[in-house]
């Protein structure tokens, strides 16, 4: 894109921003942040314009492609998160001008919905029926959600129609599992044994597969799958669910492709190489050169080294007379990308932070655990399931040889401990088959045939408040603990506190 078409996206962006009444920025359905009660900036850096917010403890980067659509009051951006492949739309809104047409179909899938509860079980009394945002509790405004009650027995219920994000979709579970904890605190003398998700086709198959994991003792989970069309809803069976075929990609040993090559690279880079990591992926053949775990450039070619270079979206091909250009743009992302850096509001320093944390963590597992070993340790650890592509933040194992998951997260998450639990299905379905040695991981270690342990690690303010209970849900053979972290973590990695949040496996019947 032209430097004039930036300019001139920049300037309507700050139109808007500025002249709109109390605008908000909204993502996936949900809202992004405020800019009235948040630090932003706009800026074209290494031409690309850049959309930046921060909060205390919390930031958001944006590359801004294009514009989507205009409206009265409304703005819409194609828009591509740090480390993303697709594109998406972001949304600014003048806030008294929220989009009717959403809240009416919320509204008619809530009518829709109950209409159908009530001929399903005529014998029922259904209450507390809302879609309505209530952040104090965590009940989003994506859901219909309410309880039936019939004398002293009742379940719980939440709705999604097929017309809310992918966002909604995969957070299902985890809001009804919210829900559901709500009412038993607050429903003195009632028994609610079971929870009912009504949820559309995009939404069933990841939920029923989380579901088939939770606690049988503490919650009974049924899940239908609602058809909008025909206002009628078809039972799931959750036993089908649970087992998550998974390929892996093979990981080949990268040392003896590198040696062939690092003297190439000791001559490009020259002394900012002892600042880089260089990291290989999967195959063995392509090395991503990064700066705290932002990639600066790539290098692929088994006999001829082919190098690019520059930042995602803007990386070119090395030529001899970029040398020198090259060689200043690595120099002022390592100084940009620094606990000492000059500008800490640089999209440098702020790009891609989870990967900056587990650079500094691949160096150093053993901060998460003096249990891990550092000798083997694997990040962005491709796992494919069904056509879906997960990536393992990093996989590990302990001195028993037990393997480890290792989720990382910078900002509050409601759905962490489901996110954590999709990967360690997909580990656990690998280690039981005896895969990892297979495709060249774990060469050195005996592998446990025990259930993988999960780790989750944030900041130790970061973890959401509803995280603790949605694990109290989940089976007790998924051993899981919890790490927090200081909040100057780019500085120094300290442990604030590790503790055990759900009890080590007793048996591996599944």
């Amino acid at each position: 894109m032209s430097s004039n078409a930036l300019d001139e996206i920049k300037a309507e962006v700050e139109d808007f921003l500025r002249s709109a009444a109390q605008p908000v920025v909204f993502e996936d359905g949900g809202e992004l942040f405020d800019p009235a009660s948040s630090e932003w900036r706009l800026a074209i850096e290494f031409g690309k314009l850049l959309l930046e917010a921060w909060q205390p403890g919390r930031s958001v980067v944006r590359r801004i492609e294009g514009v989507a659509y205009r409206d009265t009051g409304i703005l819409g951006l194609v828009v591509r998160k740090p480390g993303a492949g697709a594109n998406q739309v972001l949304e600014l809104r003048a806030s008294q001008r929220m989009p009717a047409l959403h809240g009416d179909a919320r509204q008619n899938f809530r009518t829709e919905l109950t209409a159908y509860l009530e001929r399903q079980y005529p014998d029922w009394h259904f209450e507390r029926v809302s879609n309505r945002s209530d952040r104090e509790h965590s009940f989003s405004a994506w859901y219909t959600r309410g309880l039936a009650r019939r004398g002293q027995a009742g379940w719980a219920f939440i709705g999604l129609d097929d017309s809310e994000s992918l966002a909604a979709a995969d957070a299902a579970l985890a809001y009804g599992l919210i829900w559901i904890d709500a009412l038993r605190r607050t429903s003195t003398g009632l028994v609610l044994s079971r929870l009912k998700l009504f949820l559309p086709p995009s939404a069933v198959v990841l939920a029923a597969h989380r579901a088939a994991w939770l606690d049988p003792k503490v919650i009974h989970v049924e899940i239908f799958e609602w058809r909008g069309t025909h206002h009628e809803a078809g039972e799931v069976d959750i036993r089908d669910f649970g087992n998550v075929e998974t390929r892996l990609t093979p990981h080949r040993r990268a040392e003896a492709w590198l040696d062939r090559h690092r003297e190439f690279l000791r001559a490009v880079f020259g002394d900012s190489l002892g600042h880089l990591d260089l990291v290989a992926d999967a195959t063995g053949t392509r090395l991503s050169i990064r700066a705290l775990g932002l990639q600066v450039a790539r290098l692929e070619g088994q006999a001829s080294p082919r190098l690019t270079w520059g930042l995602e979206g803007e990386s070119k091909e090395f030529r001899q007379e970029d040398l020198e250009p090259m060689r200043e743009f690595v120099r002022r992302v390592i100084a940009l990308r620094s606990p000492a850096s000059p500008d800490k509001t640089h999209p440098v320093f702020r790009l891609q932070p989870e990967r900056w944390l587990e650079a500094l963590l691949v160096r150093d597992i053993r901060k998460v655990d003096l249990e891990l070993k550092s000798e083997e340790v694997y990040p962005q650890v491709p796992a494919f399931s069904s056509g879906d592509r997960g990536v393992v933040d990093i996989l590990g194992v302990l001195r028993n040889g037990r393997v480890a998951v290792i989720e990382l997260k910078l900002d509050e998450d409601i759905v962490l401990p489901l996110q954590g639990l999709d990967y360690w299905l997909r580990v656990k379905w690998l280690n039981d088959r005896e895969q990892f040695r297979s495709f060249g991981y774990f060469s050195e270690t005996e592998l446990a045939k025990t259930a993988p342990r999960l780790y989750l690690v944030s900041p130790a303010f970061r973890f959401h408040s509803t995280n603790e209970r949605i694990i109290r849900y989940l089976h007790p053979s998924i051993e899981i603990v919890q790490v927090g972290l200081n909040q100057q973590w780019r500085e120094t990695v300290r442990v604030l506190f590790r503790r055990r949040l759900h009890p080590p496996a007793v048996t591996n019947s599944r």
